[in-house]
């Protein structure tokens, strides 16, 4: 075998390992398949153009031998694909793990006890093998009934009934309920699996009137993704007028406030003020530079948050930005918000205040949940972040681990009431909420504030197309990094082979 023919064989095995890795072509794969294909093509017209004695009885007894080798190693593929395909023996190298039920996803099907799955496909969709897997391997916890496949073309009623759109597409339902999936991974599975569950996590105000992040919002800079995600968790959300309301409904279930750019009226902050004297839950995104008038209420509950931004050395940078007043967190406390995150987990902060903590009356609990790392600090130039230039350290700044996230519970007259403070707003943006372990963060910050720990969990994640964020998540990470990961032991196989074809034709 010529040494062009060995680099075809090598770049068509690592353009299929990445797109099962993947699960999608990416750049990667296709480029790989096509460069793989290629050199195959042209060694072959290499061998044929060579082929002087093709007559010859040796030549066409070295061609045989060539072609039924050829022959047995793709009856042999055919044959191992078939069998992988009828049996339920399965290895599992997907990144992330793809066919692994996650325990957020054992456990919302452990509550739902039953759901019935059904796949629908049109003929040749190469994307049904691994969604067939993937439900395979969730039927295997018990809960869940696998009913089999089912052909658009012949069940165009279903496709009505249940509005699916595209081939591959997964129709959960639980009684008379129902949830289409139009791209079925183990996340958005989850998702739908939530909503299936339809549990009343209580009515969730959100505020209002000062130039607070917008639910409804979809660009980037919204925050409708944070919506979704707080009503598939269950949450009914409601507007709390901050310009009108004299007083926080009783039946609020807890109070959201994202971000107020503009100061809230006195009678505003004295009614947040009577709502957790009377074991209210607020749950508070701040924003450096900004003075709205909660800041100093967080202050008094024992949260104060000079106004200044977190620079973290530790971290890298955006873009256009200076380095290190994007934290990258990996440090955090032993609290409910933060079970299950560590080193390996990272959440990102896109422009963050700190928080200075004491306790109000001895019987309070307030502590830090999310730390910069010990080498940051806090600059009072709040115009850094938007100047590429590396930011240098004050003689007079204190390196610490600076708080991002804290919360706090206070016994008061008979109730407790909680509070959760974020440090940045940014990250719950539709921009970077999915970026990392951002969305579970903030939802667990919202669970635990309305004493709903037992939602509390790491979710798999739902792949994300047609956006770029930064940082990326963890499937968009390996996709656009596997040329780090992927390319260089290529190179290297690539260089063997062309060092052994030149060691042979010596």
């Amino acid at each position: 075998m010529s040494g062009l023919a060995v680099a075809g064989w090598i770049a068509l095995a690592f353009g299929a390992g990445a797109y099962y890795a993947v699960g999608e072509a990416g750049w990667f794969s296709a480029a790989n398949g096509a460069l793989g294909a290629l050199a195959l093509a042209v060694a072959a017209l290499r061998v044929l153009a060579g082929a002087r004695g093709a007559a010859a009885p040796a030549f066409r007894g070295t061609l045989a031998r060539g072609l039924l080798g050829v022959l047995a190693v793709a009856a042999g593929g055919v044959a191992l694909e078939r069998l992988a395909s009828a049996s339920r023996w399965q290895l599992d190298w997907s990144f992330g793990q793809r066919f692994e039920v996650s325990p957020a996803v054992r456990d919302v099907l452990a509550e739902l006890g039953s759901v019935d799955a059904t796949l629908y496909f049109d003929a040749f969709d190469p994307r049904v093998r691994s969604t067939r897997l993937l439900l395979r391997t969730l039927a295997s916890t018990g809960h869940l009934r696998f009913l089999g496949e089912k052909s658009l073309d012949e069940t165009p009623e279903d496709a009505e009934r249940f509005g699916i759109d595209s081939s591959n597409s997964v129709v959960l339902r639980r009684g008379e309920r129902h949830e289409t999936v139009d791209r079925p991974t183990e996340g958005t599975l989850y998702e739908a699996l939530y909503r299936l569950r339809g549990r009343d996590g209580g009515l969730l105000y959100v505020a209002r009137g000062a130039g607070e992040g917008d639910l409804s919002r979809g660009d980037g800079a919204g925050y409708s993704g944070l919506g979704r995600a707080l009503q598939t968790e269950g949450y009914r959300l409601r507007e709390f007028v901050t310009a009108t309301a004299a007083e926080i409904p009783d039946d609020a279930s807890g109070l959201l406030v994202l971000a107020p750019r503009r100061p809230w009226r006195p009678e505003a902050l004295a009614a947040l003020e009577r709502y957790l004297g009377r074991g209210g839950r607020l749950v508070a995104f701040l924003e450096p530079g900004v003075a709205s008038g909660l800041e100093d209420l967080l202050a008094r509950w024992g949260l104060e948050s000079p106004d200044a931004l977190v620079v973290d050395p530790a971290s890298g940078a955006l873009e256009g930005e200076a380095l290190g007043t994007n934290p990258l967190a990996f440090g955090y406390a032993e609290h409910p918000i933060a079970r299950g995150l560590d080193a390996s987990r990272m959440t990102f902060f896109h422009g963050a205040r700190s928080f200075r903590l004491r306790k109000p009356q001895p019987e309070d609990r307030v502590g830090g949940v999310v730390f910069a790392s010990g080498r940051s600090w806090l600059s009072p130039d709040l115009d850094l972040a938007s100047r590429a230039a590396a930011a240098e350290r004050p003689a007079d700044a204190r390196e610490d681990y600076h708080v991002l996230v804290a919360a706090g519970q206070y016994p008061r007259g008979g109730h407790e009431a909680r509070i959760v403070a974020f440090g940045d707003a940014e990250l719950a943006s539709n921009h970077f909420l999915r970026a990392l372990y951002n969305l579970d963060l903030v939802l667990n910050g919202v669970h635990w504030a309305l004493d709903q720990e037992r939602a509390i969990t790491l979710r798999p994640k739902a792949s994300i197309s047609g956006r770029l964020q930064l940082p990326l998540p963890l499937q968009n990470t390996f996709t656009m990094f596997q040329g780090v990961g992927l390319l260089l032991p290529e190179l290297l196989l690539l260089a063997a082979a062309y060092t052994w074809a030149r060691s042979r034709s010596a």
